[in-house]
């Protein structure tokens, strides 16, 4: 069973359970209850939960900065750790980098289109298609647009059929239906 996806109301059910975290900007506010202030995909929200709980195990005050996913893993930031904090925190961020951030999953860090993430086979192909009033598509990248062949126009935003053999445009690449 996948342990690391979390549904939002069983990420603040535990939230709740631990009486919330408090924000580090503003100290003596309410506690924080909200997946809302975690950004980052479902799939590591069980990560983030075993953090937490390993963090106050060490003696850590529940201070939090932010959380968010950047250059495909997470960060974790906090005014102060306690000792062995930091050690922790790194053992999972590297976890992060093995787990798909949507389903938790096994992924890997993977480049798309220029933004890391860390997603497992099913996500990074699904990262991959075009999706058009409800028809999935799968680009060919790099493969010639010939009469009869499925493309997307970029620039209209549309799946177009090819009606000729010497067609080029850079707006457009051939697609297969998913």
């Amino acid at each position: 069973m996948n342990q690391n996806y979390k549904t939002d109301a069983e990420f603040e059910e535990f939230l709740t359970s631990i009486g919330g975290l408090e924000n580090g900007y503003r100290i003596g506010d309410k506690p924080i209850l909200s997946r809302g202030y975690f950004s980052v995909g479902n799939g590591w929200l069980g990560i983030i939960e075993n953090l937490i709980k390993d963090l106050i195990k060490l003696g850590w005050n529940k201070q939090i900065i932010q959380v968010k996913e950047k250059f495909g893993t997470l960060r974790f930031y906090t005014n102060e750790l306690p000792e062995k904090g930091f050690e922790t925190m790194v053992e999972y961020t590297n976890e992060s980098t093995i787990t798909c951030e949507v389903c938790g999953k096994e992924g890997e860090l993977v480049n798309k289109k220029g933004w890391y993430t860390t997603l497992c086979q099913v996500h990074s192909d699904l990262n991959d298609v075009i999706e058009i009033n409800g028809e999935m598509y799968k680009p060919s990248l790099f493969s010639k647009i010939q009469n009869g062949d499925l493309y997307y126009d970029a620039f209209y935003h549309e799946i177009k059929k090819c009606e000729t053999n010497n067609f080029f445009n850079p707006w457009c690449v051939k697609v297969d239906k998913y």
